[in-house]
């Protein structure tokens, strides 16, 4: 299939404010099973260092990241967002795997689409590579990293739970990770956190308790948490400076 190049408005609007964005590129990549997973690749203006594999909420798709590429080019970071078979129309635009499937299905039947980004990024010999999920895909991504743990250089989970059948199995997947893991939530979930993490205890282990905040990685949207946003973004983009810094540093 022949790739098109699209421009969504807000990466449109940061290229003409900013000048450091690439516009999106649509890519398709395929998943163990056979599914087709549809993502969008950005560049940052200085690209080929580093990547974030950025996984949405339940209901969503990429879009739900579209607020943020900006932020993550101006810093030096590739993005690669998918539509993730489990998903929708949240935050606009539509799911485009979820829609070639025909219907969205279950959170962990979704696991294959994150591991094909995975390999997508490994194929193009990155040497940064972080993972970001929000929600459901918050919890999927501490079980790649579990299971990848030199395919990843970082994890970052926002609002992670125990959303799958087996109710230990993100708190198991967490307390076998070393590399630096970033996890935040709603304040009003910070339960759900304490039972992820009650059995990782390392250093490696940084939790933001955000003052205000909402669900996945819409805490750091001013449209969607704006008394929270700014101060969370910024936690955020501080943590994946130094992990870039630490691949300078080595």
């Amino acid at each position: 299939m022949r790739m098109r190049w699209v421009f969504p408005l807000t990466l449109f609007l940061a290229v003409l404010t900013c000048g450091v964005a690439w516009a999106g590129k649509p890519l398709e990549l395929h998943a163990s099973d056979g599914v087709t997973v549809y993502g969008t690749y950005t560049r940052a203006a200085d690209p080929g260092e580093r990547v974030l594999l950025l996984f949405h909420q339940a209901g969503a798709s990429h879009h739900e990241y579209d607020p943020l590429i900006a932020s993550f080019t101006r810093q030096g970071w590739d993005t690669l967002a998918i539509d993730q078979r489990s998903g929708g129309s949240l935050f606009g635009g539509r799911n485009a795997t979820v829609a070639k499937l025909g219907k969205s299905v279950g959170y962990l039947d979704a696991m294959p689409d994150l591991e094909a980004a995975l390999a997508w990024a490994q194929s193009r010999r990155y040497p940064v590579i972080v993972a970001v999920g929000s929600s459901y895909s918050s919890s999927l991504v501490l079980l790649l990293a579990a299971q990848h743990p030199h395919a990843l250089s970082a994890v970052a989970s926002f609002s992670p739970g125990e959303y799958f059948a087996d109710s230990n199995l993100v708190r198991r997947a967490a307390a076998r990770l070393r590399m630096p893991v970033y996890v935040t939530t709603d304040p009003k979930e910070e339960g759900r956190v304490d039972t992820v993490l009650s059995k990782a205890h390392g250093a490696n282990i940084v939790r933001y308790r955000p003052v205000a905040g909402v669900h996945g990685a819409s805490t750091l949207v001013c449209a969607r948490d704006p008394g929270g946003c700014k101060a969370n973004l910024h936690s955020f983009l501080a943590f994946l400076q130094g992990i870039a810094s630490s691949r300078v540093a080595h």
